[in-house]
């Protein structure tokens, strides 16, 4: 059974260069994927490989250029506003900038409170469930009174986390969630992630550079790069990545070993293209230490290589 299921979705910008000249970026281009009732997927790549603007399109915050968002059965790409209000009680986001989620003029309350006002709920009965949902959180429901300039990092992302919940969403896009806090508080929060998802069975789209931090939370994890998905496998099986891009970023979360230079060195050397001229092929050959010829003219298909592991690279076999 299948929550969501994203096919072929594109996303391209036009970008102006100079008075006459135009050119595509190609942020999201062909992706394909599902994710199953009480899954969570990481998605991870680094910086401007379009995860954000993947995570945004699924959400309809954005307009897709090409393909479909089915969600429960609904394609969200191309259903009618009403259609869409409805659905969004179930797909909610959390965002990596806390305090910018956050009205600064409003109390900790009135944030928690405005989607249950937004859908209708009684003004008698927001004020507890904003206590119960704070509480559910692990912040004292006497935050409420409180501004967001008053609370910490980590209290902050509790408070829009609370917010993602008050609708009891199904969904939930994670949008490098603890990417600004530290690593203490961190770990608290991904804890909570956990704990959340177990209790009322949520499914997550985890957003992050972050490998170590998806591989806590993950079932499975989805490797983007420059626009295109590389590589999906469960989480458990990291270690046995057969992408090298995907191997480069599992050695970057490994504690480096002095006796071996190798590990001393960038994990993946050199920058990423730029998506408005994307490399022919494969994306990654300019930068894979195994590329071959047939790299650089033909791209590789996302193909399985066994139950659930999904690989696009002309090396595998």
């Amino acid at each position: 059974m299948k929550l969501l299921e994203v096919k072929g979705l594109v996303k391209h910008y036009v970008r102006k260069r100079g008075l006459a000249r135009r050119e595509t970026i190609r942020a999201v281009d062909g992706v394909s994927f599902s994710l199953a009732p009480g899954e969570t997927l990481g998605l991870v790549g680094e910086s401007g490989c379009g995860k954000s603007t993947l995570g945004r399109l699924i959400l309809r915050l954005e307009e897709p250029t090409a393909g479909e968002v089915i969600f429960e059965g609904v394609n969200i790409a191309t259903c009618g506003e009403k259609e869409l209000r409805e659905r969004r009680r179930h797909l909610q986001i959390v965002f990596q900038d806390a305090y910018s989620s956050l009205n600064p003029r409003r109390t900790v309350g009135a944030s928690v409170e405005e989607p249950l006002a937004n859908f209708g709920v009684p003004r008698s009965e927001r004020r507890e469930q904003v206590r119960e949902l704070l509480q559910l959180v692990g912040l004292n429901p006497e935050e409420a009174a409180k501004y967001p300039h008053e609370l910490s990092g980590g209290q902050r992302q509790r408070v829009n986390l609370a917010r993602a919940l008050a609708l009891q969403p199904k969904l939930i896009v994670c949008d490098e969630p603890v990417s600004s806090l530290d690593v203490s508080i961190r770990a608290q929060i991904l804890k909570l992630f956990r704990e959340l998802k177990e209790r009322f069975r949520l499914s997550y789209l985890f957003i992050s550079h972050d490998l170590a931090a998806v591989s806590c939370l993950a079932d499975r994890v989805a490797v983007m790069y420059l626009g295109k998905i590389m590589e999906i496998l469960p989480a458990e099986a990291l270690s046995q990545a057969r992408h090298p891009y995907t191997r480069a970023l599992w050695r970057s979360v490994l504690p480096p070993d002095p006796r071996n230079r190798a590990t001393l060195e960038p994990a993946v050397k050199g920058e990423p293209p730029d998506p408005a001229n994307p490399p022919s092929g494969c994306r990654f050959h300019p930068r894979c230490p195994q590329a071959q010829e047939l790299c650089r003219w033909e791209e590789p298909v996302l193909r399985e290589i066994k139950g659930g592991h999904l690989v696009a690279c002309h090396m595998v076999v």
